[in-house]
């Protein structure tokens, strides 16, 4: 995945420099912002500025369908939840806010957040579980946000849906697996403990060892 990095710059108001606790989760925005030319790349330049530092506002990333920037690392808190210096979402969430400009191809940038999460997911060890780690805004302050798919009927799940199908790699087809295994199965590959492939094959003892190490050990 290409991944802009753009930071805001060390010590400004919007940049707290606190360290995020875990972080626990992904937070989902919609950036309210329909202008044309409201793309990711302007939304970075916006949070180097005066405005976005004397609010102060941040976010760890903005996508749109072309770009994926980075403005945080994702150890440190952002001003985004609007829950307050120590809420939840503020102190232990990463946060993404997808570009609505109407001059973008506004489902590809839902695709390419999805692709987002998914990788977030798999590189992030202290995120809750799937999908109990995915949150809208909404969560944190009641704000109508992320507010496209909010209003769109099914919206969430479908958005939900499209981070699953990036989660799960390609697996057999389901007649191949047992139906008593099929649930644990898909267990196993959304937590990344196996890749769900070759179901009947027997397996050693170091394999065994490494499957109950990524599932419990690397928690500790």
């Amino acid at each position: 995945m290409n991944i802009i990095q753009d930071f805001i710059p060390a010590g400004r108001r919007n940049r707290p420099g606190a360290k995020l606790i875990g972080p626990k989760y992904i937070t989902i925005h919609d950036t309210a912002n329909p202008a044309k030319g409201a793309n990711a790349l302007m939304h970075a330049k916006y949070l180097k500025g005066d405005e976005a530092a004397n609010r102060p506002a941040s976010w760890h990333f903005t996508v749109d369908d072309r770009n994926i920037v980075q403005h945080l690392p994702l150890d440190e808190v952002a001003w985004h939840a609007g829950d307050g210096s120590k809420g939840p979402g503020n102190t232990s969430s990463i946060s993404i806010e997808i570009c609505e400009n109407a001059d973008g191809d506004r489902a590809k940038a839902e695709a390419n957040a999805a692709e987002l999460v998914a990788y977030l997911i798999r590189t992030v060890p202290s995120l809750l579980s799937f999908p109990e780690c995915v949150v809208q805004h909404n969560r944190w302050s009641g704000k109508d946000c992320p507010r496209i798919i909010r209003h769109r009927p099914g919206g969430w799940e479908a958005f939900l849906a499209a981070v699953r199908e990036h989660l799960s790699p390609p697996v057999p087809p389901a007649d191949e697996v047992s139906a008593w295994a099929r649930e644990a199965r898909d267990w196993a590959v959304n937590r990344g403990i196996t890749d769900g492939t070759r179901p009947k094959d027997p397996v050693t003892r170091e394999e065994v060892w490494t499957m109950l190490y990524r599932a419990f050990g690397a928690k500790k």
